[in-house]
């Protein structure tokens, strides 16, 4: 037979252990054996769903677990070093802490902390990052000039100044994509050169973006390369035709205000003067004929001239184009 003499060995608030002294009757053997409880495991926290990538609004739900530990086990959350809230579990249970994501301030490093009786200071978990899925805005396409040539290299930029990251970028020309998908980790435009090298260079572009938030795809405000030099000759036919048309509206005014008015005062001169002869009178008539048919061939000329201008202009911009 046998007696057992057990005895705390050692105890304070962070551990305590015993041993027991196991004694034979006959008092010449003896066995001593020690009891210790179970060390608390490093906790482990982990997304129920299985997932960080949240909304604005949505309710998320973490979970802070331990492998090993005497119950029972007092679970904290942290975030940002700030204690959020703490839970209690008689058992090996996990912690489960519901949370709802408000704002951008939800965001952040997350970590659990677990505690029991044995153990002093408790031990942290792995730390966890939620990233916050917004739909993007609608991107703008720009670029440094508006204006190009023929045989000019120019640039293309679209940026969406809303969206979580990653943002990814496609340019269009019409219905036709121009370039591979861009995909942005930062807040940048993506950018692509272009060789104007035609007339087909000119037209519509567009550009498209999209991110991780479900059926988020927008396009952009559409842009158009415009020939250099159009608007210098566009101006010039213009200021060319005004002065064109003033001196026309001049030479009818000569031809039917101030000609008319002349010529009925020499004629009523030359029939009520006695001083002047029979010829003087058809002298005029004919001078009166004679200068009539000029200002009818100048004009016809100058409307000529206009319509060879107008002919060449279209024909230079043919060929910068």
């Amino acid at each position: 037979g046998f007696v057992c003499i057990c005895s705390l060995l050692y105890e304070d608030m962070n551990f305590s252990s015993s041993v027991c002294l196991k004694l034979h009757t006959d008092f010449e053997k003896y066995e001593v054996f020690f009891f210790f409880p179970d060390m608390l495991s490093n906790p482990k926290l982990i997304p129920v769903r299985g997932t960080l990538n949240v909304v604005m609004n949505q309710n998320v739900s973490l979970s802070c677990h331990l492998d090993s530990g005497s119950p029972p086990i007092r679970y904290t959350l942290f975030k940002h070093s700030q204690k959020v809230t703490t839970l209690i579990r008689p058992d090996l249970t996990p912690g489960l802490f519901n949370l709802t994501i408000n704002s951008a301030s939800d965001m952040g490093e997350y970590k659990c902390k677990a505690e029991n009786n044995s153990t002093g200071g408790g031990k942290y978990s792995n730390s966890l990052n939620f990233t916050l899925k917004e739909p993007i805005s609608r991107p703008v396409l720009s670029s440094p000039t508006s204006q190009a040539k023929k045989g000019q290299n120019v640039t293309l930029s679209c940026l969406s100044e809303n969206g979580s990251l990653p943002i990814t970028y496609i340019f269009f020309k019409g219905r036709q994509s121009i370039s591979t998908p861009v995909k942005m980790q930062k807040r940048e435009a993506a950018v692509i050169f272009l060789f104007i090298n035609s007339s087909s260079d000119f037209g519509i572009y567009k550009c498209r973006a999209e991110n991780s938030f479900h059926n988020n795809t927008k396009y952009s405000n559409s842009f158009n390369f415009t020939l250099a030099g159009i608007h210098s000759q566009a101006l010039i036919i213009s200021l060319g035709l005004i002065l064109l048309l003033f001196v026309i509206g001049f030479a009818l005014a000569i031809r039917f205000f101030i000609i008319p008015s002349y010529k009925a005062s020499e004629l009523f001169e030359c029939l009520v003067s006695f001083s002047r002869d029979a010829h003087l009178c058809c002298q005029y008539s004919v001078w009166n004929i004679m200068l009539q048919v000029e200002l009818r061939s100048w004009y016809f000329r100058m409307l000529s001239s206009l319509l060879l201008i107008s002919i060449n202009n279209k024909t230079l911009t043919r060929q910068n184009l």
